[in-house]
């Protein structure tokens, strides 16, 4: 890329950030809010509770940054913090009703400045500008190992990577069972026989996600609904309808790298939220997939998230995933 290119396109970045949050932050002020402050309120109406640490990660923030927002929304009594039972050193971050209201009215607004800034783009730009914009952060995101400008990874380390990918090896670290009965038996059977083959849900095949928790950082494994497209698959954060996400929503969003195995296939894959048109489209395959799901955004005034998950390495898997 020539220099001249390069500055267009870096200045056009730059100055897309500074408008946007400028504009945000006019239409946040009548709500008594400062920029930073809408997606913490956001975060927690998604995921409800959540660690005051596990939120610096899910936010992207240094913990200084969220202890600031948290108590200034504390005292305004949007927010309630409580010690955690577990570490009394910690605290769990919990929206009041009044925050669940101020939550809603941010949703409205969040939906208006993303139709404004959007304007007079086509319907397929708009669907494709959340994956690209993601891909930009991350390529510039100083907390992740890079190769020096110029250079790519060795032979060695590309096939490294390759054969943890093909092979399906295992996420290292402490292992933690679910709390839960149903989801410990289904991943004894599938570790045992060494397939998804055979384990459903309410009938339906399943599949089975391996993760780093976000609270324990331990590896953890959920089998989920087998929804596929193209080699791609989709996990649904709908816990049946509850009130809040599943306890994996924030472990994806806090490490998307996770591994999915499909049959006898493991494989790597990264997690990505998606939104508006490009949700809807996976939301369809996942209630034809399985039609309770439908059922449990009725039953829920939460806006259940979903995730589409992409072979990592270019990888060609074999299946869908979505979570009861």
């Amino acid at each position: 890329m020539d220099f001249e290119h390069a500055d267009t396109l870096n200045q056009a970045i730059r100055l897309l950030s500074l408008r946007h949050r400028a504009r945000a932050a006019a239409l946040l002020a009548p709500l008594g809010l400062h920029p930073g402050q809408e997606a913490l309120l956001l975060e927690l109406a998604r995921t409800g509770p959540m660690i005051q640490a596990q939120l610096s990660d899910a936010l992207g923030c240094e913990p200084p940054s969220v202890t600031l927002m948290t108590r200034k929304l504390e005292a305004s009594g949007h927010l309630r913090r409580t010690p955690a039972p577990s570490d009394k050193r910690a605290s769990i971050v919990e929206l009041t009703d009044s925050g669940k209201a101020l939550a809603d009215q941010v949703k409205q607004l969040w939906c208006a400045l993303a139709e404004e800034t959007v304007t007079g783009l086509p319907a397929e730009m708009v669907a494709e500008l959340p994956g690209i914009l993601m891909t930009l952060t991350r390529n510039v995101d100083t907390r992740r190992p890079r190769q020096p400008h110029g250079r790519r990874p060795g032979p060695a380390a590309e096939s490294q990577r390759t054969r943890h990918a093909d092979q399906g090896r295992a996420l290292t670290g402490d292992y933690e069972p679910s709390a839960s009965e149903w989801v410990r038996e289904h991943v004894e059977q599938i570790v045992r026989t060494g397939t998804t083959d055979g384990v459903t849900i309410s009938g339906r095949p399943t599949v089975l996600m391996t993760y780093r928790g976000a609270k324990t950082g331990k590896v953890r494994k959920t089998p989920v609904m087998r929804v596929e497209h193209e080699g791609r698959y989709a996990a649904v954060a709908s816990k049946g309808g509850a009130p809040t996400n599943p306890q994996w929503y924030a472990s994806l969003v806090a490490e998307p790298v996770i591994e999915l195995q499909d049959g006898a296939v493991t494989r790597q894959y990264q997690a990505r939220e998606v939104f508006g048109d490009e949700k809807a489209y996976w939301w369809r395959r996942a209630v034809d997939a399985y039609p309770d799901f439908a059922d449990y955004q009725r039953k829920t005034d939460r806006q259940i998230p979903v995730f589409v998950l992409e072979p990592v390495n270019g990888g060609t898997p074999a299946g869908d995933s979505i979570e009861d």
